[in-house]
C-alpha cells in the first residue's frame, strides 16, 4: 500500500512539474544510490525556491523518496550546493526482511558539468543505526 502511494506520488509530481518548470533554473536526471538504489532526479528554483526531489519505485524490492531544500547555492563552484533533506526507503532483504529508514539529515552537491556526486549524513529511524551515510551519484540535465 506505501508503496503504491510513494509511486503515485513521485510520478505525480514529475509529470506536474516538468512544464511549469522548463522556464526556471531546472535539472532533470538520474541517479544511483539512496534512496531507491536507482533514481528520477527533479532540482529547480521555481518561485525563488531551490527545492529538489528523486526518488524511485522499482517494485516490492526497493523504493524511496527524498525531499531537499538548498540553503547554500554557488552555481560556479565545483561544490555547488549543500541542503536539508528527508526521505524515506524500503530495500527488500528477502522475502521474508525488510530495510526501512525515515529520515532528516544534509547532504551537499558536486557538480561538474552534468555529472554530480551528492554524499549525506542522516539521522532517523527504521533497520539502521544512526547515524547513515547516504550517497547520490548520476547526471543532470538543464531543461
Amino acid at each position: 500500500m506505501f508503496q503504491q502511494f510513494i509511486k503515485t506520488t513521485v510520478t505525480l509530481l514529475t509529470l506536474s512539474c516538468l512544464p511549469t518548470l522548463a522556464n526556471e533554473s531546472t535539472t532533470f536526471g538520474v541517479s544511483l544510490g539512496t534512496p531507491a538504489f536507482a533514481n528520477f532526479v527533479i532540482k529547480s528554483d521555481k518561485f525563488g525556491l531551490p527545492l529538489q526531489l528523486s526518488g524511485g519505485y522499482w517494485g516490492d524490492r526497493a523504493s524511496g523518496i527524498e525531499v531537499g531544500y538548498s540553503f547554500y547555492q554557488n552555481k560556479d563552484s565545483f561544490f555547488h550546493s549543500a541542503q536539508v533533506i528527508t526521505g524515506y526507503l524500503h530495500m527488500e532483504k528477502n522475502r521474508y526482511e525488510n530495510n526501512r529508514w525515515s529520515y532528516v539529515g544534509v547532504s551537499t552537491t558536486f557538480k561538474n558539468g552534468g555529472f554530480f556526486l551528492e554524499p549525506g549524513l542522516t539521522f532517523g529511524s527504521g533497520t539502521y543505526s544512526n547515524p547513515q551515510l547516504m550517497i547520490q551519484i548520476g547526471w543532470l540535465w538543464d531543461l
